[in-house]
Formats: structure tokens, sequence, C-alpha cells
């Protein structure tokens, strides 16, 4: 007895301590890798769609959200790509809404799901149908006067629609809307169709298979018998202004409607204006012309053609050779050029050069400043604001050289002018005592000198 009693007792202190061992090592291993809980949003899936029938207001929702519990490690490895959410429609009725569970599979041991949202979803199978709605069409406006228009045609003359029967059954028909707006030709455009239902109110085909997105619309166009279109001939006569020329001649519009018998209409290769006098003309211009109709010929009278002539100047170039100007040269000093001459080469309209004096043109070199020596200058041109253009100037720049005023010694012969068998005349240039108040500008140049006058003082000069 005593013996059974031991072996209970010892069975019990082993059971005992199994179970703290466990509970331990469930402790242990908890602390180290918790149990947590995790969401993930798994994207929804319709399978098993009967042969036949279509999907009908189907939840707009595209994810089911799940719960998962289970170790940290796990959870933090799992991916919505290793679940799959499902929508089993193989057994739904056609015609009836029915609510369908969803089923979540997928994922990895350890972890489990607790709770998916939402659970069920609200389906409706319909039959599928094919249905043919015929294209009608709205043409609005008329053909340009004088044309005929033929039968309109269509195509597609009908568009085939799929899909669910609540919604196919309910089309009447589709609208193209085309706009002639005096159209003077075949018109050929294609139009999407805007569908209608059987109360007149248009129609959604979001969901639904159309056989054509587009119709094409071919409307014929024709002239009647004895009108015809003819191109506008401008007769001129005269030539613009010496300098011009003539740039272009054009007629808005560019043809006219002609209404005749059709043999006359037929002859007939184009309308021609009344002669317009150009003569002397020195700039563009418009006017409404007259005109020229062959007896038995008539013409829209709400059509009115202007004309319009254009003229322009004859744009050429020109020459000129310039003595360039010096400026700023400093008193005491005097300057020599090389080359002393300038050719300056201008572009612009013709009259305007042809009326371009020498004296319009100038060249000028800048020596202010400049103390003695030689210099390159690149001269200055200058020309009347006509529309005158500066093409070249050669040289690009002329060598200056700048040097002090040489007095003239006593006894020199100074040459003061020619006698008429071309020899000098000269004059013995004598000492003269010069009492200069303030400085004295004197021009030595011989011009307009007599003889017996060899020098010109400006101011202040006395002799002594």
């Amino acid at each position: 007895m005593n013996r059974a009693r031991d072996v209970l007792t010892n069975i019990a202190s082993l059971f005992l301590a199994l179970v703290l061992a466990v509970a331990i090592w469930t402790n242990a291993t908890q602390a180290e890798d918790p149990v947590r809980t995790r969401f993930l949003e798994v994207p929804l899936e319709y399978v098993g769609l009967p042969a036949d029938t279509v999907l009908v207001d189907a939840d707009a929702r595209q994810v089911v959200q799940i719960r998962l519990e289970g170790p940290d490690s796990v959870l933090e490895a799992l991916t919505p790509a290793e679940f799959t959410a499902t929508v089993d429609l193989s057994r739904v009725p056609s015609g009836e809404t029915v609510e369908v569970d969803i089923v979540v599979s997928g994922g990895r041991p350890g972890a489990t799901i607790s709770f998916i949202t939402p659970e069920a979803i609200e389906v409706l199978l319909e039959q599928q149908v094919t249905r043919d709605v015929p294209v009608e069409l709205d043409l609005r406006g008329t053909v340009a006067r004088g044309h005929n228009q033929g039968e309109p045609l269509l195509d597609p003359p009908s568009i085939r629609v799929a899909g669910a029967e609540s919604r196919v059954s309910e089309l009447d028909f589709a609208l193209v809307t085309v706009f002639l707006n005096s159209t003077a030709e075949t018109l050929v455009e294609s139009s999407q169709p805007v569908f209608y239902d059987l109360a007149g109110r248009v129609a959604s085909v979001t969901g639904l298979d159309l056989s054509s997105d587009e119709v094409t619309v071919t409307v014929p166009v024709e002239e009647a018998a004895g009108f015809a279109d003819k191109l506008v001939t401008v007769e001129w006569v005269g030539e613009p202004a010496p300098g011009y020329r003539l740039l272009s001649v054009t007629a808005d519009p560019p043809s006219v409607l002609v209404e005749g018998r059709p043999a006359l209409v037929n002859r007939l290769t184009s309308v021609t204006t009344e002669a317009i006098d150009i003569n002397g003309l020195t700039q563009t211009f418009e006017q409404t012309a007259v005109l020229d109709l062959p007896e038995g010929i008539s013409v829209d009278p709400e059509q009115i053609v202007t004309v319009r002539i254009e003229v322009e100047p004859i744009l050429t170039t020109s020459t000129f050779i310039r003595i360039p100007e010096r400026r700023g040269l400093r008193s005491g000093f005097e300057a020599t050029m090389e080359p002393s001459q300038v050719r300056v080469v201008v572009f612009g309209p013709l009259p305007v050069l042809d009326a371009l004096a020498e004296s319009d043109v100038r060249v000028i070199v800048d020596l202010f400043g400049l103390e003695e020596g030689t210099y390159s200058i690149e001269p200055d041109v200058i020309v009347p604001d006509r529309g005158i253009e500066v093409r070249s100037v050669q040289p690009t720049a002329v060598s200056v050289t700048i040097a002090e005023t040489e007095a003239v010694a006593p006894g020199t012969p100074v040459a003061v002018g020619t006698r008429p068998s071309g020899s000098a005349i000269t004059q013995v240039a004598t000492p003269v005592r010069l009492a200069i108040t303030p400085p004295v500008v004197c021009d030595l140049t011989p011009v307009g000198v007599r003889v017996g006058l060899p020098t010109i003082c400006i101011q202040g000069q006395e002799t002594q």
C-alpha cells in the first residue's frame, strides 16, 4: 500500500515538474519571439463564372482585410502574395442577388487567420446577350449654294453590343451628329456615337463590349447643273513706280460660284476681274474687284471679291568713296591717314539709295585725346535712318599718324599760288615778332589765299 502511494506521489511530482518545465520554456520562448497581431490586404478574385453569364454591379472593393496572429518572426515575413481571397460564382443562380462567402487561403505554419473583413459579398449574375443596335444620323446644316446633297452612308450601319441582358435590352439606338456648314464637296467624317435608351435618355455603355467605337459618315456633295466654282483671275495694267516691284496679286475668295446654262458654265475656265491700274504704285493696297463676266453667266450677288496687290521696294547695294572726317585733333598737331579714302557699301531700298547724296554718307575718324604717334582706328560710318544698312567698310581700319605742326623758318620760300603756266608762286618768309596775349589759332592752309597773303590769322595775332 505504501509502495503504491509512493509510486503515485512520484508520478504526480514528475508530471508537475514536466508542466513547470513546459511553462518555463513557453515563457522563455515568448519572451524571445512574442505572439503578435498583424493586418494584411489581400486582392479579391472572382472564380467559377458560369458560361454565357456576366457579373453585374460587382462590389467596387478590390481587396479584403485579414487579421493574422502568431510569432513575430513568422508574421514579419508574410506578404499579401502568399494569400488568395476568392469568391466562388459557380453555384450562383442567374438573375438573383445572393451573398457569397469570401474564402482566404495560404500563409505559413504558425500564422493563424483570426478575422476576415468582409466575410461575404453580394453578387448578381445575368445572362450575357448580344444585340445589334442601329445607328442613326443627325445631319445639321446645308450644303453650299449651287450644290446637291446625296444619300448619306453610315459605316457600320449598326453596332453589335454584348453584355448583361438588363443593360443591352434597354438600348434603343446610337446617334451620330454631323455638321455640313455650306459644304461644297463630299464630306467624310468619323464620329463617336451616343447611345440612347428606350426612354430617350442617354445610356451608358461602360462595361459593355462594342463591335465599333466610331462610325464613319459619308455625305456625297456635287455641283448642281448650271452651277460651278470658278477660279478668279486678277487682271492689272501698268507697272509699279521705278525702284519697286510687284510681289503678289491675290483674290479673296480665290473662287466664286457662277450660274448659267450648263454648256456656258462648262466652257468657262475662270472668271476675270476688270483691269486694275497699278501704274506708279509704291505700297501694298486692297480694293473690291469688279468681275468681267461673259454674257449669260452670273455670280451670287452676296459674294464680294477683294483683290490684294502687294508691292515692295527693290533692295540693292550702292558704293560710296569717302574721305574720312577727322574729329578731336588737338591744336598744334596734324594728322595724316593711310589710305586717305574709305570705300563704303550700303544696302537698302533702291528708291532711297537713288536719292542718297554723297554728303549723306559720312565717315568719321575719332582722334579725341590722342597724343603723337601712329594708331590703327576703325572709322565710324553715319548714314540716314531710312532703312539703309551698312554692309561693308574697306578698309576696316585706317592708319593715322599724329605729329606736332612744324613752324616755318625765316627766309624759307613758301608756295602761295600758281601761275597760268603752272609754275609755283613763292614768297620768302620774313622774320616777325608776335605779341601774343591769349593763345593764337592760325590757319596756314592756302585755301582762298591771294598772292602776297601767305598767312591768315583768326584770332589775337599782331605784327610788331
